[in-house]
């Protein structure tokens, strides 16, 4: 939406006509630590959903030994009842058995894994935010220490100033009366002209 200016009820409102030259920022102000926060969260999310995704591979071939191991029990009650090439299968599903051990060893050394790393990325994310919490407690305390030097400093140089303006004021008029009396009297006489 456009500026709107009213000629009728305010012409003398400044309207510029050149054109105004971007950008106008000049200092820009950044978080670091606040983006450190913010990428190890990212990080942290992008974890949980690799755990999560090798907890359903897991599952899934969980499902995948157990219809593995249907098909196993079938096919040794065929061979039961057929006596054919008993030896032969027994081998084979004995194979079977043992590759699908492995594989489950392997998931499971997998997801141990992914769970230490995760717990590593927490613990050093609630180290950040302790971290951060101190930083802001600290900073806290600078802004009443530097609040309160300022008061003080404002009130000696006050002070300061107020007693050099009697003493030069003294010098200059020989009168013993506070500035601020020759002040008040100053403002009469300019009311009564």
């Amino acid at each position: 939406m456009g500026l709107y200016i009213n000629n009728g009820k305010h012409p003398r409102v400044y309207k510029n006509k050149k054109k105004i030259h971007e950008p106008h920022q000049k200092l820009v102000r950044r978080d670091y630590l606040s983006d450190v926060i913010d990428e190890q969260y990212h990080a942290n999310v992008s974890l949980l959903r690799e755990i999560h995704e090798i907890k359903h591979q897991f599952r899934s071939q969980e499902v995948v030994q157990t219809n593995n191991w249907d098909k196993i029990v079938n096919q040794l009650n065929e061979l039961r009842s057929s006596n054919q090439k008993h030896t032969e299968y027994e081998e084979l599903i004995i194979h079977l058995l043992k590759t699908q051990e492995e594989l489950q060893k392997q998931l499971s050394e997998k997801i141990s894994k992914q769970e230490e790393f995760q717990t590593g990325v927490l613990n050093r994310l609630d180290q950040q935010e302790a971290l951060t919490e101190k930083i802001f407690r600290q900073l806290n305390h600078i802004r009443s220490i530097l609040f309160e030097r300022t008061n003080y400093l404002a009130e000696k140089i006050d002070e300061g100033y107020k007693i050099t303006s009697s003493y030069v004021y003294n010098l200059m008029t020989g009168s013993d009366q506070p500035i601020t009396f020759y002040l008040m009297n100053n403002k009469k006489e300019e009311k009564q002209k």
